[in-house]
């Protein structure tokens, strides 16, 4: 059997019906192959622990956990108000799921609580010939704590583990995210699949992005919020830049804008991450998706429609590269809510660049507010405005 895998979504408005139909049209291609796991990406229109209870009615003993988006993927486009699903059967692959709470108020307990059965899961699976492993994380999109989080699952799986994920969305709202697993979901959480393969996944990661500004100095920030850029109310400087561009921002109308056009941070001189402001503070600070350090240098990004099309097809290729040769069961797509925005419309040019290096492949994903990828050459696990491929070996 190896892997074989199926993807499926529904528009019904009911959230068990819509989740139900979504895992048996995934379950078509495993034919009597039993699934070991699923994902489920739900519009926040949906109870999202509603449709994880449905999918495991449909495959039971599947391992199936999921989040709230801002968009539905799958290789048939992109969906509002949809549940979309990726089911995966294989006699290659061992799983390990688990779930954590009040992440915000403690990411290394989180973390601690999502690795607690991988020592053992990874000697289990060492002993059945599955000496690779993958962690895909799930985490809520609006708690800030994203990015330490990815570090400290990383103390609890080893430093050289391949994490890849993404932060739950609202449709943009940004008010309530939800993740969870085994029927269950909740705020402020997050949930970790341990993989353990006799094959490499792939994963590949681009932006497209280009900074539009000239470098600024972060001169006030206390953990993901951003005070000062350049002595200057963070806020202030955002307005003028898009005052420069015909918009009158304000608070009230910020949100957008600042997902389309956000803060790319500069290591040993060159643009590394990306990080989305999420809101503006009474003061004229912002609260970001992830932290940014005080004394950091920064520019305002912007994204065009065919360089971030292009990056996705990077993203892919390098994914495509990473399976050492192999061939993909699925393809699982991390891309950030503000690509969705920029590409508008022609957002399914995105998915065909990505299909074009993997045509005849089930594909799922979301819309996120975050994107994880930390892999052999990618040393920084957290970003933003990107795309993350995934590819589960056949």
């Amino acid at each position: 059997m190896s892997t074989v895998a199926g993807s499926g979504r529904s528009l019904a408005a009911e959230t068990r019906s819509a989740a139900a139909e979504a895992v048996r049209e995934a379950l078509n291609p495993l034919g009597i192959s039993k699934p070991a796991f699923g994902l489920i990406f739900a519009s926040p229109r949906h109870d999202l622990a509603v449709a994880l209870a449905a999918a495991e009615k449909e495959a039971p003993g599947a391992a199936f956990f999921g989040c709230s988006t801002a968009g539905e993927i799958t290789e048939r486009g992109l969906t509002r108000g949809s549940v979309a699903a990726l089911v995966v059967a294989s006699d290659e692959i061992a799983v390990a799921l688990s779930t954590a709470s009040a992440v915000k108020a403690d990411p290394g307990a989180a973390a601690r609580m999502l690795c607690a059965g991988f020592g053992n899961a990874a000697k289990a699976a060492s002993g059945w010939g599955l000496a690779m492993s993958t962690t895909v994380l799930l985490v809520d999109g609006l708690n800030g704590a994203g990015e330490t989080l990815v570090t400290e699952v990383l103390k609890g799986t080893g430093s050289f583990q391949q994490v890849v994920g993404g932060a739950a969305g609202d449709d943009g709202a940004f008010q309530a995210t939800y993740v969870g697993g085994r029927g269950r979901a909740a705020k402020d959480s997050a949930a970790a699949l341990h993989a353990f393969s006799k094959k490499a996944w792939g994963v590949g990661v681009d932006h497209g992005l280009q900074p539009t500004t000239a470098r600024m100095r972060v001169t006030r920030a206390t953990h993901n919020v951003v005070h000062q850029l350049d002595g200057r109310p963070a806020f202030e400087v955002y307005k003028e830049y898009a005052a420069s561009r015909g918009v009158a921002l304000t608070p009230a109308n910020a949100g957008p804008f600042l997902i389309a056009n956000e803060l790319g941070v500069y290591m040993f001189n060159g643009l590394k991450k990306a990080r989305a402001p999420l809101s503006v503070g009474a003061d004229g600070s912002l609260t970001c998706a992830a932290e940014i350090p005080e004394g950091a240098h920064v520019s305002i990004l912007d994204g065009e429609p065919t360089q971030m099309v292009a990056a996705a097809r990077r993203a892919a290729e390098e994914a495509h590269r990473n399976l050492g040769g192999g061939r993909a069961a699925a393809v699982v797509l991390f891309d950030c809510v503000c690509r969705g925005m920029i590409l508008n419309g022609g957002f399914g040019k995105e998915i065909e660049a990505v299909r074009s290096v993997f045509p005849s492949v089930p594909v799922a994903g979301l819309l996120t507010y975050g994107e994880i990828a930390r892999f052999k050459g990618q040393l920084e696990g957290w970003h933003n405005t990107t795309a993350v491929v995934t590819a589960i070996p056949a």
